[in-house]
């Protein structure tokens, strides 16, 4: 599909500033949509001394001088540069502190006057999206006046860059304007406290009704909620991720989305399935070794073909099913008990949450296990030339291997034996860093001790609740999240609320295997189109777990058997699986799904 646009601007505050998972969707999008409209493609996001110099890379202001210097004489400074992404999009990140400090109160009293945004009560937290997505507004309609009669299109995500969309619509702007909503944030809100969310959005709909608008002041969230009402409605398409968000936001906001556009991937960034078989081997020696130095000081582990497996995402302990996969775990755990399985299952929780550096001990041990490693390593190459010369001339290789590994080196290994092993008798943490907050009260923690995940010897089931993002650069695990999958069985993603969700297509796309759920848009997604990509409407590679109309306690007991199910596959089964999972990865991809973002462009120029 040809896009009618001359020029598309893609306003977000996360464009060159990592927030959240819009910055993924945009980014991984971007080559897409230099393909479509080659230099008329604009990212445009806030300015953030330090921080944005990491990501962007500035330029000569070229031919939006005219409109920066309009902008500048009101204390708005625009820096126009490359996003440094796959394909370095053009970007323009604006500088709004200035502005913002003289003219918020006046920005929030026009959106009472012309949207009924109510923002009394708001913070910082409002304040500062909205003044930016102001300004990005203001850039736009002057850059438009500027380029006349190109055709201009802006697409402005979530309610943190909808002022922008509101500013072009009270200026009368002729830039066609798409507005996409990938979560609502009242339905977020409202789930996240544990409300029967979908039920009452099916109720809603069959009766003809929309939420009473007074609940998001009971949570404290009208301005952002009004926001979202004011964008759906005003712009000139409204659009969402997943047909799940499509009826969240029908019900919540009062307007029906026109397009649904899904998120996707660039899958040509991903290694292919004969890399990924190289690169699991390696990068799971990395994870088994760092079980071995969490686990081996306290008693000994199964690392056999052990099944790894993880659950990944923000910190919504109910949202994002936390509350499920915890549950079916200490079932699974027990289950593997009663059969007096010697097999250990290990489950990391890679959930971000405010940390104050690594375990001390943890750490310790990783640096203790490192040292002998690295004792091995230089004990090695002669071992092996020992060996060799045995071989080649017939001596005995006990002699030979005595010659080489003396008293002195022995019984400096049996040295490292008792320190390494000095923990005997005591458990390993459940969390591989210290957390700012008491640890007794965290939900994660709470969860593992409600259900007997304890990391007691006896315990088959082994987790690691680790609340950092993941990192080459960290001194524990060392891997950066895509090693990480790619190293890993399984990732377990049950959420309740998920408008569309990430985690399950970046497993497939890095040779692993998960779980999502029908409740999440992606979950739904995979279910309609799967006989599309495999001829099969079998639940095989990425498994849906049924939510849907069905009690907490039978989704845990459904969750405790599908793994079960997949930690007793052998090895051939699990490589079948994989292929599968990476097989139904390729319908994401941003060259089939990003034709949707022209559609829903071409509207609005239309």
């Amino acid at each position: 599909m040809d896009a009618r646009a001359d020029y598309f601007f893609e306003v977000s505050f996360e464009v060159a500033n990592k927030v959240g998972g819009i910055y993924t969707v945009i980014a991984s999008k971007a080559p897409v949509m230099l393909e479509k409209y080659n230099a008329g493609y604009i990212t445009i996001g806030p300015w953030f001394e330090g921080k944005s110099k990491l990501e962007f890379t500035e330029k000569d202001a070229g031919e939006f001088k005219d409109a920066f210097m309009k902008l500048k004489s009101r204390g708005i400074k625009c820096h126009l540069g490359t996003w440094n992404i796959d394909g370095n999009p053009r970007a323009i990140l604006i500088d709004f502190s200035v502005f913002a400090e003289k003219n918020k109160n006046q920005i929030k009293t026009d959106l009472w006057k012309k949207y009924n945004i109510d923002s009394i009560r708001a913070d910082s937290w409002f304040d500062d999206p909205v003044c930016f997505s102001h300004t990005a507004g203001m850039l736009i309609d002057e850059i438009s006046k500027k380029i006349k009669p190109k055709k201009c299109v802006a697409q402005f995500h979530e309610w943190m860059a909808g002022a922008g969309l509101l500013y072009l619509k009270s200026a009368k702007s002729n830039v066609g304007t798409v507005f996409t909503t990938h979560a609502t944030m009242l339905g977020r809100t409202m789930a996240g406290v544990n409300e029967n969310l979908h039920a009452e959005i099916e109720s809603g709909l069959k009766k003809g009704i929309t939420i009473d608008p007074q609940k998001a002041y009971h949570y404290g969230v009208e301005a952002k909620h009004l926001t979202e009402v004011a964008c759906a409605k005003n712009a000139d398409v409204f659009t969402t991720v997943s047909k799940t968000t499509a009826k969240e936001a029908e019900y919540i906001l009062g307007k029906t989305p026109a397009v649904i556009l899904p998120n996707g991937l660039s899958i040509s960034n991903y290694p292919s399935m004969e890399d990924l078989s190289y690169m699991h081997k390696q990068n799971k020696t990395k994870i088994m070794n760092f079980l071995r130095a969490y686990f081996r000081p306290y008693y000994d582990v199964n690392l056999e073909d052990p099944r790894i497996m993880f659950i990944a995402g923000r910190y919504e302990y109910h949202n994002k099913g936390l509350d499920v996969f915890t549950e079916s775990l200490g079932r699974l755990n027990q289950k593997l008990k009663n059969e007096k399985s010697d097999k250990d299952v290990f489950a990391f929780f890679l959930i971000p949450a405010d940390a104050d550096g690594e375990n001390v001990d943890v750490l310790k041990d990783i640096t203790l296990f490192k040292e002998i490693e690295n004792y091995v390593d230089d004990l090695l190459p002669g071992v092996k030339h020992a060996l060799i010369n045995a071989i080649t001339r017939g001596k005995d290789i006990r002699e030979a291997l005595k010659e080489h590994l003396t008293e002195k080196r022995i019984q400096e290994i049996k040295k490292q034996m008792i320190v390494f092993r000095s923990k005997e008798g005591h458990t390993p943490p459940l969390c591989a860093f210290n957390l700012k907050y008491d640890a007794s009260n965290d939900s994660t923690i709470k969860g593992f001790k409600a259900n007997g995940l304890l990391n007691r010897d006896e315990d088959r089931v082994k987790v690691i609740f680790y609340p950092a993002y993941l990192s080459n650069a960290d001194r524990l695990l060392s891997l950066n999240y895509n090693a990480f999958l790619i190293g890993s069985s399984l990732g377990v993603f049950p959420s309740f609320y998920e408008p569309w969700g990430y985690t399950p297509v970046e497993c497939a796309a890095n040779g692993c295997l998960s779980i999502t759920t029908d409740y999440a848009g992606f979950g739904k997604f995979i279910d309609e189109n799967r006989k599309i990509a495999l001829n099969d409407k079998k639940d095989r590679g990425i498994y849906i777990l049924k939510r849907e109309g069905k009690k907490y306690e039978n989704c845990v007991e459904d969750l405790k058997n599908k793994l079960y199910e997949i930690i007793t596959m052998n090895k051939n089964e699990i490589v079948e699986e994989k292929q599968i999972a990476n097989r139904l990865a390729q319908i994401t991809d941003w060259k089939v799904l990003g034709e949707n973002y022209i559609k829903a462009h071409n509207a609005a120029i239309k």
